[in-house]
């Protein structure tokens, strides 16, 4: 004889009772058993539950389940280390790329070719873009260094396979360059190419700085004045020797003041006799010349005399 089970309505056998023994049964399988207890008895179900996982063994087991799950999803363990790294999303990553058209930003290498690396500010965290693993890795190396990377692209472009003078002077002075190339005659190399900014180039600065509403040290610390002061500072660096050629402002005293502090050789030059004397420039124990001959005599003789040494 069958009987309908109460939980699914299946039909369930009945064993063969013989007289004396057995059991009627009344559901088909213990889990409609178990269905049905949980249908009476709800708030009991709802505190076994709990109970349960509550216990420190099943937390622990269903979190290492969800872990392992979501491992195996695609892009888990990208979106895993942008978080955790960046706390960046796959979307904000995916749109840096996008940005770059999938390029690195440093040697625009296709991103199809090579591994892509999320660059970021070291003192901010903040991402900035996205390189390959070779410009990020000598980012990192030089210490993301502004002065390292403007003395390194003049240090490529430089010929230094000759000695080579830095030359100081003023904007306004149209003797820079002819003095420039007399050097340059010598088999010297001479680097005077900031004049190329022109006469007005501090007035126009100024003027722009004040036209963002900058104080002066803002205006000191801004993208433009960095990015003169490390392409000057570069050249300067890689210099054998300076020449300071009057009449000069403040500025030029400062940057002859700076090399001759590095060691390096320093010519001063005063060729017109200037309406102010300065008492001072007898802290300066570089040679001064009023002729301009026996300043590139002067030079040819240190500097390809065979004089390699620099003066202390």
């Amino acid at each position: 004889m069958n009987t309908p089970c109460p939980g699914c309505s299946a039909a369930v056998r009945q064993p063969v009772r013989k007289q004396g023994g057995g059991t009627a049964r009344i559901f088909c399988t213990p889990k409609c058993r178990s269905r049905v207890w949980a249908r009476e008895n709800k708030e009991k179900r709802r505190a076994s539950v709990a109970a349960y996982d509550a216990k420190p063994e099943v937390k622990r087991r269903k979190r290492g389940d969800a872990k392992h799950w979501a491992s195996k999803q695609p892009g888990y363990k990208l979106a895993f280390r942008l978080k955790r790294d960046y706390g960046m999303t796959v979307a904000e990553y995916q749109t840096m790329l996008h940005r770059q058209d999938n390029k690195c930003a440093g040697c625009h290498a296709s991103f199809n070719e090579t591994r892509p690396c999320v660059d970021h500010n070291h003192k901010t965290g903040k991402p900035r873009g996205v390189l390959c693993d070779a410009c990020n890795t000598s980012l990192g190396k030089l210490g993301e260094s502004l002065e390292i990377l403007y003395r390194l692209a003049a240090y490529i472009e430089l010929d230094r396979s000759c000695p080579v003078v830095y030359l100081v002077g003023s904007l306004r002075n149209p003797q820079v360059v002819n003095l420039g190339n007399e050097i340059r005659a010598l088999g010297i190399e001479c680097v005077e190419n900031w004049v190329a900014a022109g006469p007005l180039a501090d007035e126009s600065w100024q003027e722009y700085s004040n036209a963002r509403g900058r104080t002066y040290t803002e205006a000191l610390n801004s993208r433009e004045a960095k990015h003169v002061f490390h392409f000057d500072k570069a050249y300067l660096d890689l210099s054998d020797a300076v020449v300071l050629l009057y009449p000069v402002g403040k500025s030029g005293h400062l940057e002859f003041g700076y090399a001759v502090g590095q060691g390096k050789r320093g010519y001063i030059l005063v060729e017109n006799i200037p309406d102010r004397y300065d008492v001072m420039l007898q802290f300066a124990s570089s040679p001064l010349f009023q002729d301009r001959q026996k300043l590139l005599v002067q030079l040819k003789e240190d500097l390809l005399g065979g004089v390699t040494s620099k003066s202390t």
